[in-house]
Protein backbone atom coordinates (compact mmCIF):
# COMPACT_ATOMS: atom_id res chain seq x y z
CA UNK A 1 0.00 0.00 0.00
CA UNK A 2 1.40 3.25 -1.17
CA UNK A 3 1.64 6.29 1.80
CA UNK A 4 0.76 9.23 0.62
CA UNK A 5 1.33 13.07 2.17
CA UNK A 6 -0.65 15.71 2.13
CA UNK A 7 0.68 18.87 3.50
CA UNK A 8 -1.99 21.46 4.34
CA UNK A 9 -1.54 25.19 3.50
CA UNK A 10 0.77 26.30 6.57
CA UNK A 11 0.82 30.10 5.76
CA UNK A 12 -0.22 32.53 8.59
CA UNK A 13 -0.88 36.47 8.53
CA UNK A 14 1.65 38.85 7.90
CA UNK A 15 2.13 41.66 10.19
CA UNK A 16 0.75 43.90 7.93
CA UNK A 17 -2.09 41.89 8.09
CA UNK A 18 -2.43 41.40 11.55
CA UNK A 19 -1.69 45.97 12.47
CA UNK A 20 -4.88 46.51 9.99
CA UNK A 21 -7.12 43.75 12.24
CA UNK A 22 -6.08 45.39 15.52
CA UNK A 23 -7.02 48.80 14.00
CA UNK A 24 -9.72 47.65 12.73
CA UNK A 25 -10.61 45.90 16.27
CA UNK A 26 -10.14 49.22 18.20
CA UNK A 27 -11.83 51.51 15.78
CA UNK A 28 -15.20 49.57 16.10
CA UNK A 29 -14.76 49.20 20.39
CA UNK A 30 -13.94 53.12 20.25
CA UNK A 31 -16.99 53.56 18.36
CA UNK A 32 -19.15 51.54 20.66
CA UNK A 33 -17.40 53.11 24.25
CA UNK A 34 -18.49 56.35 22.33
CA UNK A 35 -21.80 55.43 22.06
CA UNK A 36 -21.86 53.98 25.43
CA UNK A 37 -20.79 57.11 26.84
CA UNK A 38 -23.15 59.67 25.03
CA UNK A 39 -25.87 57.44 25.57
CA UNK A 40 -25.38 57.28 29.58
CA UNK A 41 -24.51 61.08 28.91
CA UNK A 42 -27.78 61.51 27.29
CA UNK A 43 -29.81 59.10 30.18
CA UNK A 44 -28.38 61.77 33.06
CA UNK A 45 -29.39 64.80 31.24
CA UNK A 46 -32.22 63.57 29.84
CA UNK A 47 -33.38 62.49 33.96
CA UNK A 48 -32.18 65.82 35.06
CA UNK A 49 -34.40 67.58 32.03
CA UNK A 50 -37.72 65.36 33.73
CA UNK A 51 -36.85 65.86 37.55
CA UNK A 52 -36.80 69.54 37.01
CA UNK A 53 -40.26 69.43 35.11
CA UNK A 54 -41.47 67.59 37.84
CA UNK A 55 -40.08 69.95 40.64
CA UNK A 56 -41.73 72.61 38.52
CA UNK A 57 -45.68 70.84 38.49
CA UNK A 58 -45.17 70.34 42.17
CA UNK A 59 -43.84 73.76 43.10
CA UNK A 60 -46.82 75.40 41.47
CA UNK A 61 -49.65 72.87 42.49
CA UNK A 62 -48.23 73.50 46.12
CA UNK A 63 -48.39 77.32 45.62
CA UNK A 64 -51.62 76.73 43.73
CA UNK A 65 -53.45 74.76 46.26
CA UNK A 66 -52.63 76.91 49.22
CA UNK A 67 -53.78 80.37 47.72
CA UNK A 68 -56.66 78.86 46.34
CA UNK A 69 -57.65 77.91 50.31
CA UNK A 70 -56.30 81.76 51.11
CA UNK A 71 -58.27 83.52 53.65
CA UNK A 72 -60.73 80.13 53.98
CA UNK A 73 -63.54 82.56 54.76
CA UNK A 74 -61.58 84.43 57.39
CA UNK A 75 -63.40 87.49 58.08
CA UNK A 76 -60.49 90.20 58.30
CA UNK A 77 -62.82 93.15 58.12
CA UNK A 78 -64.20 91.95 61.53
CA UNK A 79 -63.08 94.06 64.60
CA UNK A 80 -62.85 90.96 67.06
CA UNK A 81 -60.48 89.37 64.95
CA UNK A 82 -56.87 90.10 65.29
CA UNK A 83 -54.45 89.21 62.89
CA UNK A 84 -53.24 85.12 62.09
CA UNK A 85 -49.68 85.38 63.15
CA UNK A 86 -47.68 87.98 60.66
CA UNK A 87 -50.51 87.87 58.28
CA UNK A 88 -51.12 91.78 58.58
CA UNK A 89 -50.59 94.99 56.17
CA UNK A 90 -50.26 98.03 57.55
CA UNK A 91 -52.70 100.56 55.87
CA UNK A 92 -51.96 104.05 56.67
CA UNK A 93 -50.92 104.20 60.56
CA UNK A 94 -52.98 101.15 60.84
CA UNK A 95 -51.97 97.33 60.94
CA UNK A 96 -54.66 95.10 59.55
CA UNK A 97 -55.12 90.99 59.46
CA UNK A 98 -55.36 90.10 55.82
CA UNK A 99 -56.06 86.91 54.58
CA UNK A 100 -53.82 86.68 51.42
CA UNK A 101 -50.59 89.32 52.11
CA UNK A 102 -48.24 89.98 48.53
CA UNK A 103 -44.44 90.44 49.55
CA UNK A 104 -43.00 92.18 46.68
CA UNK A 105 -38.90 92.59 46.58
CA UNK A 106 -39.03 95.38 45.75
CA UNK A 107 -42.61 97.47 45.38
CA UNK A 108 -41.40 100.80 43.83
CA UNK A 109 -39.38 99.22 40.95
CA UNK A 110 -37.63 96.01 39.37
CA UNK A 111 -37.10 93.29 41.35
CA UNK A 112 -33.54 92.48 42.14
CA UNK A 113 -34.43 88.97 43.55
CA UNK A 114 -38.06 86.43 44.22
CA UNK A 115 -40.83 87.41 45.38
CA UNK A 116 -42.76 85.88 48.55
CA UNK A 117 -46.39 85.78 49.33
CA UNK A 118 -47.78 85.09 52.98
CA UNK A 119 -51.20 83.65 53.65
CA UNK A 120 -53.79 82.55 55.95
CA UNK A 121 -54.54 78.69 55.76
CA UNK A 122 -56.17 76.18 58.06
CA UNK A 123 -53.73 73.73 60.09
CA UNK A 124 -54.83 70.26 58.50
CA UNK A 125 -54.83 66.87 60.56
CA UNK A 126 -55.22 63.47 60.17
CA UNK A 127 -57.72 62.75 63.17
CA UNK A 128 -60.45 65.55 62.28
CA UNK A 129 -61.54 67.90 65.10
CA UNK A 130 -65.36 68.34 65.02
CA UNK A 131 -67.68 69.50 67.31
CA UNK A 132 -69.37 67.34 70.27
CA UNK A 133 -72.15 69.01 70.79
CA UNK A 134 -74.43 71.51 67.89
CA UNK A 135 -73.81 75.02 68.96
CA UNK A 136 -76.09 78.24 66.95
CA UNK A 137 -79.14 75.91 67.83
CA UNK A 138 -81.88 76.00 64.67
CA UNK A 139 -82.81 78.25 62.49
CA UNK A 140 -86.22 78.68 64.09
CA UNK A 141 -84.60 79.04 67.57
CA UNK A 142 -81.60 80.50 67.59
CA UNK A 143 -79.07 80.49 70.23
CA UNK A 144 -76.59 82.46 70.94
CA UNK A 145 -73.37 80.93 72.36
CA UNK A 146 -69.70 82.28 72.08
CA UNK A 147 -68.80 79.11 73.16
CA UNK A 148 -67.68 75.38 71.65
CA UNK A 149 -67.65 71.89 72.65
CA UNK A 150 -64.66 70.13 71.62
CA UNK A 151 -62.88 66.59 72.42
CA UNK A 152 -60.09 66.69 74.80
CA UNK A 153 -57.93 65.04 72.75
CA UNK A 154 -58.84 67.39 69.74
CA UNK A 155 -58.17 70.36 72.61
CA UNK A 156 -54.64 68.68 72.88
CA UNK A 157 -53.96 68.52 69.24
CA UNK A 158 -54.58 71.83 68.46
CA UNK A 159 -52.81 73.10 71.87
CA UNK A 160 -49.39 70.60 70.16
CA UNK A 161 -50.36 72.46 67.15
CA UNK A 162 -50.37 76.18 68.52
CA UNK A 163 -53.60 76.52 69.59
CA UNK A 164 -53.71 79.42 72.67
CA UNK A 165 -55.15 82.83 73.76
CA UNK A 166 -55.37 84.67 70.70
CA UNK A 167 -55.52 81.78 67.87
CA UNK A 168 -57.81 82.02 65.14
CA UNK A 169 -60.05 79.09 64.49
CA UNK A 170 -62.90 78.77 61.84
CA UNK A 171 -65.95 76.69 62.32
CA UNK A 172 -66.36 74.36 59.20
CA UNK A 173 -64.63 76.73 56.77
CA UNK A 174 -67.87 79.33 57.51
CA UNK A 175 -66.85 81.56 60.27
CA UNK A 176 -63.85 82.55 61.94
CA UNK A 177 -63.45 83.17 65.71
CA UNK A 178 -60.96 84.30 67.84
CA UNK A 179 -59.84 82.34 70.86
CA UNK A 180 -60.61 84.18 73.93
CA UNK A 181 -60.92 81.21 76.43
CA UNK A 182 -59.62 77.72 76.19
CA UNK A 183 -60.64 74.57 78.65
CA UNK A 184 -59.78 71.25 78.29
CA UNK A 185 -62.89 70.32 76.28
CA UNK A 186 -64.14 73.96 75.01
CA UNK A 187 -63.27 77.28 73.26
CA UNK A 188 -64.81 80.54 74.11
CA UNK A 189 -64.67 84.02 72.45
CA UNK A 190 -65.31 86.17 74.97
CA UNK A 191 -68.56 88.38 76.09
CA UNK A 192 -70.74 89.47 73.03
CA UNK A 193 -68.68 87.37 70.32
CA UNK A 194 -71.59 84.93 69.48
CA UNK A 195 -71.57 82.41 67.05
CA UNK A 196 -73.33 83.25 64.02
CA UNK A 197 -75.15 80.39 62.36
CA UNK A 198 -75.90 77.02 63.56
CA UNK A 199 -73.73 74.31 63.34
CA UNK A 200 -74.15 70.57 63.92
CA UNK A 201 -72.10 68.13 65.89
CA UNK A 202 -69.51 66.80 63.81
CA UNK A 203 -68.71 70.16 61.98
CA UNK A 204 -65.25 70.26 61.28
CA UNK A 205 -63.37 73.00 63.29
CA UNK A 206 -59.83 73.78 61.77
CA UNK A 207 -56.45 75.92 63.37
CA UNK A 208 -55.78 78.72 61.42
CA UNK A 209 -52.24 79.71 60.89
CA UNK A 210 -50.28 82.26 58.88
CA UNK A 211 -48.11 80.49 56.00
CA UNK A 212 -45.19 82.42 53.77
CA UNK A 213 -43.83 80.61 50.65
CA UNK A 214 -40.45 82.20 49.84
CA UNK A 215 -37.21 81.29 47.61
CA UNK A 216 -33.97 80.61 49.34
CA UNK A 217 -30.42 80.69 46.94
CA UNK A 218 -27.41 78.48 48.16
CA UNK A 219 -27.93 77.93 51.89
CA UNK A 220 -26.73 74.31 52.35
CA UNK A 221 -28.02 74.52 56.16
CA UNK A 222 -31.20 75.11 54.98
CA UNK A 223 -31.75 73.44 51.36
CA UNK A 224 -29.89 70.46 52.49
CA UNK A 225 -27.61 71.55 49.00
CA UNK A 226 -26.03 74.60 47.50
CA UNK A 227 -28.82 74.73 45.04
CA UNK A 228 -31.71 77.53 45.89
CA UNK A 229 -35.06 75.88 47.22
CA UNK A 230 -38.80 76.84 47.77
CA UNK A 231 -39.89 77.20 51.31
CA UNK A 232 -43.19 76.82 53.03
CA UNK A 233 -42.99 78.77 56.63
CA UNK A 234 -39.10 77.86 56.50
CA UNK A 235 -39.27 74.13 55.67
CA UNK A 236 -37.50 73.21 52.43
CA UNK A 237 -40.32 71.54 49.57
CA UNK A 238 -38.72 71.90 46.53
CA UNK A 239 -35.32 71.53 45.16
CA UNK A 240 -33.88 73.98 42.23
CA UNK A 241 -36.52 76.37 42.52
CA UNK A 242 -34.37 79.89 42.25
CA UNK A 243 -37.28 82.75 41.40
CA UNK A 244 -40.58 83.21 42.25
CA UNK A 245 -42.34 86.36 40.51
CA UNK A 246 -46.12 86.49 41.42
CA UNK A 247 -48.55 89.23 39.94
CA UNK A 248 -52.30 90.48 41.32
CA UNK A 249 -55.68 91.43 40.11
CA UNK A 250 -57.91 93.21 42.32
CA UNK A 251 -61.54 94.85 42.09
CA UNK A 252 -61.93 98.38 43.55
CA UNK A 253 -57.87 99.05 44.21
CA UNK A 254 -58.25 101.47 40.63
CA UNK A 255 -60.71 104.23 40.66
CA UNK A 256 -59.09 105.24 37.23
CA UNK A 257 -61.92 106.00 34.49
CA UNK A 258 -62.85 103.24 32.83
CA UNK A 259 -63.32 101.44 36.12
CA UNK A 260 -66.07 102.40 38.35
CA UNK A 261 -64.97 104.18 42.32
CA UNK A 262 -66.09 101.30 43.89
CA UNK A 263 -65.45 96.93 43.96
CA UNK A 264 -68.22 95.72 41.19
CA UNK A 265 -67.33 91.94 40.82
CA UNK A 266 -64.99 92.62 37.47
CA UNK A 267 -61.23 92.98 37.48
CA UNK A 268 -59.98 96.42 37.66
CA UNK A 269 -58.61 97.61 33.88
CA UNK A 270 -54.91 98.99 34.68
CA UNK A 271 -53.81 99.28 31.02
CA UNK A 272 -57.15 100.94 29.32
CA UNK A 273 -57.75 98.07 27.46
CA UNK A 274 -61.64 98.64 28.23
CA UNK A 275 -61.93 101.61 27.24
CA UNK A 276 -64.45 101.24 24.83
CA UNK A 277 -66.95 100.21 27.55
CA UNK A 278 -66.76 96.53 27.47
CA UNK A 279 -64.35 94.90 30.36
CA UNK A 280 -61.81 93.36 28.55
CA UNK A 281 -59.10 91.72 31.05
CA UNK A 282 -55.71 91.66 29.74
CA UNK A 283 -52.16 89.85 30.93
CA UNK A 284 -52.00 94.33 31.61
CA UNK A 285 -54.14 94.11 34.52
CA UNK A 286 -51.82 92.44 36.56
CA UNK A 287 -50.29 94.42 38.85
CA UNK A 288 -46.70 93.94 39.51
CA UNK A 289 -45.44 96.14 41.73
CA UNK A 290 -47.07 97.66 44.70
CA UNK A 291 -46.88 97.61 48.41
CA UNK A 292 -50.60 96.83 48.86
CA UNK A 293 -50.25 99.41 52.00
CA UNK A 294 -52.68 102.65 50.64
CA UNK A 295 -56.25 102.85 50.08
CA UNK A 296 -57.93 101.61 47.74
CA UNK A 297 -55.05 99.63 47.16
CA UNK A 298 -55.24 97.14 49.80
CA UNK A 299 -54.80 93.37 49.88
CA UNK A 300 -58.59 92.66 50.82
CA UNK A 301 -59.75 94.34 46.66
CA UNK A 302 -57.10 90.76 45.24
CA UNK A 303 -59.18 88.52 42.97
CA UNK A 304 -56.03 86.39 40.89
CA UNK A 305 -52.56 85.66 41.16
CA UNK A 306 -50.44 84.99 38.56
CA UNK A 307 -47.57 82.96 39.97
CA UNK A 308 -43.76 82.51 37.54
CA UNK A 309 -41.52 80.33 38.84
CA UNK A 310 -38.28 79.29 37.29
CA UNK A 311 -36.99 76.21 37.84
CA UNK A 312 -33.46 74.52 37.35
CA UNK A 313 -31.57 71.22 37.62
CA UNK A 314 -29.84 70.24 40.88
CA UNK A 315 -26.57 70.20 39.10
CA UNK A 316 -24.91 71.83 36.16
CA UNK A 317 -25.60 69.92 33.04
CA UNK A 318 -23.02 67.80 31.33
CA UNK A 319 -21.87 67.47 27.73
CA UNK A 320 -22.67 64.62 25.59
CA UNK A 321 -18.38 63.83 24.88
CA UNK A 322 -16.57 61.92 26.57
CA UNK A 323 -15.03 64.36 29.19
CA UNK A 324 -18.69 65.75 30.46
CA UNK A 325 -17.87 69.32 29.16
CA UNK A 326 -20.22 71.02 30.88
CA UNK A 327 -23.00 72.59 28.31
CA UNK A 328 -23.84 76.05 27.60
CA UNK A 329 -26.95 77.52 27.16
CA UNK A 330 -26.67 80.20 24.70
CA UNK A 331 -29.82 82.17 25.61
CA UNK A 332 -29.61 84.65 27.61
CA UNK A 333 -31.27 85.26 31.35
CA UNK A 334 -34.72 83.94 31.96
CA UNK A 335 -36.74 87.12 33.02
CA UNK A 336 -39.99 86.76 34.52
CA UNK A 337 -42.25 89.35 36.26
CA UNK A 338 -40.01 92.13 36.82
CA UNK A 339 -37.13 90.56 38.12
CA UNK A 340 -33.95 90.28 35.45
CA UNK A 341 -30.85 87.96 36.85
CA UNK A 342 -28.81 89.79 34.77
CA UNK A 343 -29.20 92.70 37.27
CA UNK A 344 -28.75 90.77 40.10
CA UNK A 345 -25.30 91.62 42.24
CA UNK A 346 -24.59 87.71 42.25
CA UNK A 347 -24.86 87.10 38.97
CA UNK A 348 -22.61 85.17 36.96
CA UNK A 349 -23.45 84.83 32.90
CA UNK A 350 -20.54 81.34 32.97
CA UNK A 351 -22.35 80.05 35.83
CA UNK A 352 -25.84 81.18 34.90
CA UNK A 353 -25.41 79.05 31.21
CA UNK A 354 -24.39 76.42 32.38
CA UNK A 355 -27.56 74.68 33.22
CA UNK A 356 -31.51 74.51 31.61
CA UNK A 357 -34.02 76.07 32.99
CA UNK A 358 -37.84 75.56 32.76
CA UNK A 359 -40.45 78.11 33.35
CA UNK A 360 -43.99 77.30 34.30
CA UNK A 361 -46.76 80.42 35.01
CA UNK A 362 -50.24 79.84 36.49
CA UNK A 363 -52.96 82.08 37.15
CA UNK A 364 -54.80 81.50 40.30
CA UNK A 365 -58.18 82.23 41.70
CA UNK A 366 -58.63 82.43 45.34
CA UNK A 367 -61.97 81.36 46.32
CA UNK A 368 -62.30 82.36 50.00
CA UNK A 369 -61.22 85.77 50.35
Amino acid sequence: MNMRRFAGNQQGFSLVELMAAVLITVVIVAATMTTVVTSNRANVVNTQVADTQQNARLAVDLLSRDIKLAGYNYNATDPATTAVGTCNATIGAIVKPVGLLPQDQAPAGADAGPDAVAMVLPVMNTTGWTLTSAVGGTPNNVLYENTISLSGAAIAEMTAQGLALGSTISIGGALSKTVKTLTATSIGFGTGNYVDGQFPIGTPVYLMQCVQYQVVANAPATCGSNTPCLMRNNVPLVDGVEDLQITYACDGCNQAVPNPLFPDGVVDDQDGSSSSGLPTFTQGDFISNSAWAITPGTPDKIRMAQVSLVVRPTKADEGLDEKGTQAVNTTGPVVVGDHDPSTDATYDASVYQQQRRRVVIRTIQPRNL
